[in-house]
């Protein structure tokens, strides 16, 4: 029996003239430590949060208000798998020392942890909140937040993030103006996404135009779809040239 895991579901979703597939292997409700895996987790003790976005109450109750980007160490794999895979299933066996994603992205894999109306444990600011880029809001990274763990330093990993982060933008009615944090806004000793955090402008200004683009795309008329490279530097040119084609 393979020691790989098995997604629950692949999806495939659709950014503009892009694509992504997203291996779902959604941690079960109720899932138990069966050692200590942090202050937060001991024996016993609940492998997730189990709390949908927000506080009891809350008129924003399980709804996304951002997406944290976070960045993690590559790790060498076998050939049969992908870091991606291999994170998800360090998760699973209690070896990410409580750290619980809803993304994790290696180059073209991306694998989901969470369901996207639920907290994780990855900001390191508990269940507090700090000022929103909305006027008069205040944002909890855990309490608020979807988390992407990119995988080491690789250009299309960020490309892939940059994506993943437009296509949650539109799902979830966010705005990548507003709406995209790193992990260290919420923690600052934290130096995360170390490796996208030097690049960020870039990083931000491509989820605009991957989410602009793909508005753009909606509103056109029906046409083929056109498959385009996750990492693609012509990735704006083929924007351009399928909405000139939609005319």
């Amino acid at each position: 029996m393979s020691v790989f895991l098995t997604p629950d579901q692949t999806n495939t979703v659709y950014i503009g003239a892009a694509q992504l597939t997203i291996h779902e292997k959604i941690i079960p409700d109720g899932m138990r430590a069966t050692r200590s895996v942090a202050s937060w987790v001991p024996a016993g003790g609940l492998m997730k949060p189990n709390e949908p976005f927000g506080k009891p109450g809350e008129a924003l109750r399980g709804q996304a208000r951002g997406i944290t980007v976070h960045n993690t160490n590559m790790i060498q794999t076998p050939a049969a798998t992908n870091p991606a895979e291999q994170y998800t299933r360090a998760t699973f066996n209690g070896n990410m020392a409580g750290v619980v994603v809803h993304f994790y992205v290696w180059r073209g894999e991306v694998w989901q942890n969470l369901a996207l109306n639920e907290r994780g444990w990855h900001a390191g600011d508990g269940q507090t909140r700090r000022a929103s880029r909305r006027a008069g809001q205040k944002l909890g990274g855990n309490l608020d937040t979807i988390a992407i763990e990119a995988i080491g330093a690789d250009d299309e990993t960020t490309r892939t993030t940059a994506l993943l982060c437009a296509w949650l933008c539109r799902e979830h009615n966010l705005d990548p103006a507003l709406d995209l944090w790193q992990h260290a806004d919420f923690s600052p000793r934290a130096g995360c996404p170390v490796y996208i955090r030097p690049q960020w402008a870039a990083f931000a200004q491509q989820v605009k135009d991957d989410y602009f683009c793909a508005g753009e795309l909606a509103a056109q008329k029906p046409a083929p779809r056109v498959r385009a490279c996750i990492g693609s530097a012509n990735r704006r040119r083929v924007c351009r040239a399928i909405h000139r084609a939609r005319g």
